[in-house]
């Protein structure tokens, strides 16, 4: 059963003669990003003319989405547009979108939204993928990180996007939550305690973390990180090559 806090995505189209294949493309293409955005596929099939309709699509499909701000997400992640100009916009004919959200639920906890948000977080630390993350920022988002280059306190979900994408750029082949230790939420405010593992820019390396997400509603307004080094020592961790 869809839950009252999931957005629904309506598509409705006609493709233009023999570009089924773009289509299958367009398709093949999403799959990976619908896994980031946590989309579902509800029902997927032909329009049926009734008395009740003038027209029908021959091209159907209802997504679910966790909620708006995942579905909004998705249809505005660069990666979709690129895909969407290249193939979808080829291969229709008419199309038609219609994002439908649910009634608003009932407040979920700060720990929760902080436990989902810490999924995507882990993700982007092994993938080097953010978008899911960084749409869950609030706009006045501030972070703050112990040593180095970035250290001290910064504001904008702009800053964390350049934040992030320095730690994927050091970690390309990512890194690997292999333990999480500890969960304690208090109030709006939940802290990560966690191992990790990678290559630092080839060099082996470990780690003992704590993040700490300050929740506001279903989105985080607030990040702060503590660590303790197990492998390289602090300048090769947090000092730009």
């Amino acid at each position: 059963m869809i839950g009252t806090s999931s957005a629904l995505l309506f598509i409705q189209g006609r493709l233009h003669p023999g570009q089924e294949s773009v289509y299958a493309r367009y398709l093949e293409g999403t799959r990976p990003l619908m896994a980031e955005y946590r989309a579902e596929i509800v029902v997927v099939g032909e329009g049926i003319d009734s008395e009740q309709t003038t027209d029908a699509w021959p091209v159907n499909a209802v997504l679910s989405f966790p909620d708006r701000q995942h579905a909004e997400g998705f249809l505005a992640d660069p990666r979709y547009q690129a895909l969407a100009a290249a193939t979808r916009d080829v291969a229709y004919e008419t199309l038609h979108l219609s994002l439908v959200a649910g009634r608003a639920p009932k407040a979920r906890s700060a720990k929760t939204v902080a436990e989902e948000a810490f999924e995507e977080f882990r993700h982007g630390l092994a993938e080097g993928v953010w978008q899911p993350f960084l749409g869950r920022l609030t706009d006045d988002f501030v972070f703050r990180f112990p040593f180095g280059a970035w250290q001290g306190t910064h504001h904008g979900k702009d800053r964390a996007a350049a934040f992030f994408q320095f730690v994927s750029a050091a970690y390309a082949e990512g890194l690997t939550v292999t333990e999480v230790e500890r969960v304690t939420a208090e109030a709006d405010r939940v802290v990560f305690e966690f191992q990790d593992e990678g290559l630092l820019r080839g060099t082996p390396y470990a780690n003992v973390v704590a993040i700490s997400l300050d929740v506001r509603g279903e989105q985080i307004c607030g990040y702060r990180e503590y660590f303790g080094v197990v492998g390289p020592p602090p300048a090769e961790v947090i000092e730009a090559p």
